[in-house]
């Protein structure tokens, strides 16, 4: 019986991906390639090309970067006509992600659309925190510190999130950034940040002093992480 993969593939590491995840996209009819039309080529293909059998099926689907959920709602909608389409023609079909197949996601709400009886299994891959505490030494999280990730959105009340955890990741950060930026003021945990452009790839940036980066300045695949109990003592570990 055709069955749907969730394939995680990492955040811009090519050597990052799992064994298991390569073993399956080796095996898959068709590959499912999601990107944003506002950021062009997708990053999931550009990792995990490689290692694609050379006569696998492509299949680009883009989704809108939008606040709108009507109009995001739409895309999914569209976008799993198409996999359940190709699931009923019995082809057993790879869904590649960035980061990892159940956090922050496309790859959740094409599933939650498929058909009664689409056999569905999920491949894990690395998610963007995870990388970025590894690629800078800076541990996550500690003993009995907090943790939490926060996507954000414009009406999150980000200074009650800075307050409410030791830890904080804070993923899609360039809508929000001089609001981010603000409340890191507010709450005296400017020196307390690291943010990561691309992650893993070529163009990498490492920041640790924001006063001057702007929306512009930074990537779509970008990742901020807040530690409260600071992270001077660990920058001597950042290569």
């Amino acid at each position: 019986m055709a069955k749907l993969y969730g394939i995680g593939v990492g955040v811009g590491d090519p050597e990052l991906i799992t064994l298991k995840a390569i073993r399956k996209i080796k095996e898959l009819d068709v590959v499912i390639l999601p990107e944003a039309k506002n950021i062009g080529e997708s990053t999931a293909y550009t990792i995990a090309k490689e290692y694609m059998k050379e006569n696998v099926e492509k299949v680009a689907i883009s989704f809108k970067m939008q606040d709108s959920w009507e109009e995001r709602r739409e895309d999914h909608k569209r976008n799993a006509v198409i996999v359940n389409e190709l699931l009923e023609a019995g082809k057993n079909v790879g869904f590649l992600t960035i980061g990892d197949p159940m956090t922050y996601s496309t790859f959740v709400y094409i599933m939650e659309l498929l058909k009664e009886g689409v056999n569905v299994e999920t491949v894990p891959g690395i998610t963007s925190f995870a990388s970025i505490t590894a690629r800078v030494n800076i541990p996550l999280v500690m003993g009995d510190e907090s943790m939490k990730v926060v996507g954000l959105a414009k009406e999150t009340d980000i200074i009650k999130e800075i307050e409410s955890s030791d830890n904080i990741i804070f993923m899609k950060v360039v809508r929000n950034l001089e609001r981010l930026k603000d409340a890191l003021r507010e709450t005296g945990n400017m020196n307390n940040v690291i943010l990561i452009s691309n992650c893993g790839k070529e163009d990498e940036q490492i920041i640790y002093d924001l006063e001057d980066v702007g929306k512009d300045d930074i990537s779509y695949f970008s990742t901020m992480i807040l530690k409260k109990g600071g992270i001077e003592k660990w920058k001597r570990f950042t290569s």
